[in-house]
């Protein structure tokens, strides 16, 4: 079965389950602990369709097929209906389906106890993993490091990583250890600057589109991914990171480039005499929203590509992936220009493989990659497809930045592609300007503090869903 069919069938359980949590969070009283965790357990092992075990899958799907019917008929109506519902409803349901949940678990260890141990069944049932997925949006993204610290102060670590643009920085900074270390991460943002960072200066471009900025990450935050001596110096590859990371990138496809390189190379001009010209500033970033507009009201002339998701690109260079990530078509220019062969190469392959000419900033086609992470799971990336996807949106859009209000409303139509995908979205409202990429003291210390406020509501219901449910 696709994956996309499976979504079809799955998507609803999983509706199911969120709501009946919501709800028990909400009113404590609504269940008792074995009640919810009854009910729980049914919907699980109705949406359970494979289980993997040492790197095998083993379906199970068709033998399941007659209880997730029953499930979803007798469950449905009441949590995916518009009123709440309430405990004269829920609990009598709770002990009607004991007896048909408990047969069918019991049936189905039995039945498959020859092909995968009893306990990797159970465990596939009972134990809920954390996904993060971080947008892109420059500044906008620094919020995020709020709710990594306050995730990690609840013990929800997160087993896969997706992100894009400032969303896949971040992503791989707090892929480089189990543990995330706010403190840490706020010292290694504040010891950065422009002139690490950026440089105006001509350079080749060879897999990335010209930009007025030359985004130079080795030189910025190189020292934290550097696999050492032992590796000949390279940077640390997607595939060794602690924490399995995607990568969401967009392939301009050969022949569709809106324009010629050239008008990209001269698309913003950085000089004294044009930087101290208001009049010319604004010219120019009006220029510059008017061509990431062609590609965001474009995607037939683009690929989304996802970094890590396949055994391939997950051979990439961490910091060459990120770096592509967030390549903004005349305004920022990533590329591989040093002498290494195999990235050159593993580049190359992808670009015949999919027929495209430049990489470009992985906004322009995916915002927000939940999709990309919720069929990574369901492909068994991480082995377990029993999982929460939580999905972090700092570019979205906001009256108070009019300026950058056109390019948010058009993001907005692929982040809205992948919202289904994800369990909980975060908007948020209040974030750092685009612009901040690089910010000061004072803006990276309210970013945080931003970012732990959208959260903290949501704390009870997050670590709720994520406990392990108590066998029944």
């Amino acid at each position: 079965m696709q994956v996309r069919q499976r979504f079809q069938i799955v998507r609803p359980l999983e509706q199911m389950e969120i709501a009946l949590v919501r709800a028990c969070t909400d009113v404590p009283e609504l269940l008792n602990p074995a009640e919810e965790a009854l009910l729980r357990t049914a919907l699980s092992m109705a949406r359970l369709y494979r289980v993997r075990h040492e790197r095998r899958d083993v379906g199970m799907g068709a033998f399941l097929a007659p209880f997730r019917e029953e499930i979803s008929t007798r469950l449905g109506p009441l949590l995916l209906g518009r009123n709440a519902p309430s405990r004269e409803q829920l609990a009598p349901l709770a002990r009607e389906l004991r007896e048909t949940t408990l047969r069918t678990r019991d049936a189905l260890l039995d039945r498959f106890e020859d092909r995968l141990p009893r306990e990797a069944i159970l465990k596939e049932l009972r134990e809920k993993q954390l996904v993060l997925v971080a947008g892109g949006g420059g500044g906008t993204g620094y919020p995020y490091l709020g709710v990594m610290a306050l995730l990690e102060e609840f013990g929800l670590r997160p087993s896969l990583l997706a992100g894009t643009s400032i969303g896949a920085v971040l992503c791989l900074f707090r892929s480089r250890l189990p543990r995330f270390d706010q403190t840490d991460m706020v010292s290694i943002v504040r010891g950065l600057s422009w002139r690490k960072l950026f440089r105006v200066i001509s350079m080749e471009s060879r897999y990335g589109l010209p930009g007025a900025l030359r985004l130079f990450l080795r030189a910025g935050i190189g020292r934290w991914f550097d696999t050492g001596p032992e590796h000949g110096g390279a940077g640390i590859r997607l595939s060794e990171l602690p924490v399995p990371t995607l990568v969401a990138v967009s392939g301009v496809r050969r022949g569709m480039l809106p324009h010629p390189i050239e008008f990209y190379e001269r698309l913003l001009s950085l000089s004294a005499a044009t930087l101290l010209n208001p009049l010319g500033l604004a010219r120019q970033a009006q220029r510059a929203v008017s061509a990431l507009a062609e590609f965001l009201t474009r995607p037939e002339i683009m690929v989304r590509l996802h970094l890590g998701a396949d055994p391939e690109t997950a051979e990439f260079d961490a910091l060459d992936a990120v770096g592509f990530s967030s390549s903004l078509p005349g305004i920022i220019h990533y590329d591989v220009l040093r002498d290494d062969a195999r990235m050159k190469g593993l580049i190359d392959g992808v670009l015949e493989k999919h027929r495209i000419q430049r990489f470009v900033d992985g906004g322009l086609t995916d915002n927000m990659p939940a999709e990309a992470a919720w069929t990574a799971v369901h492909k068994g990336f991480i082995g377990t497809r029993n999982v929460f996807i939580l999905a972090l949106n700092g570019f979205s859009a906001k009256l108070s930045t009019p300026l950058w209000l056109p390019l948010e409303r058009l993001a907005a139509i692929n982040v809205d592609r992948n919202r289904p995908y994800a369990h909980l979205v975060k908007d948020f409202k209040r974030t750092p300007s685009p612009l901040e990429v690089v910010p000061n003291v004072k803006i990276l210390t309210r970013a945080v503090q931003l970012g732990r406020a959208a959260l903290q509501p949501d704390v009870p219901f997050l670590t709720r869903m994520l406990a392990p449910l108590p066998q029944v």
